[in-house]
């Protein structure tokens, strides 16, 4: 469920995990659509080579939302570089 957090004493558990553009990000909380709409851009930059301007107001998440996304999309890049010549990933 998203937002819930661990209880003291209780092991956390896995974040919940969103599609970004095919990419697995997990995110701590339900996104806005601002924020979910943030991370397509990130993940589309990453993706492509490409520069990023994005902005955002104070407040709206901007750091963990590329924080969430990078890491995401490194998870993929890392794991593509790593598979056998010819291999698909999932």
């Amino acid at each position: 469920t998203f937002g819930r957090r661990a209880r003291l004493g209780e092991p956390a558990g896995a974040m919940p995990e969103l599609d970004v553009l095919g990419v697995a990000v997990e995110f701590p909380y339900e996104p806005y659509p601002s924020q979910l709409l943030y991370m397509e851009k990130v993940v589309a930059a990453l993706r492509d080579g490409a520069n990023a301007l994005l902005e955002s107001p104070t407040g709206t998440g901007k750091t963990l939302c590329l924080l969430c996304a990078c890491l995401g999309w490194l998870r993929v890049y890392t794991a593509a570089l790593q598979a056998p010549p010819g291999s698909q990933l999932a």
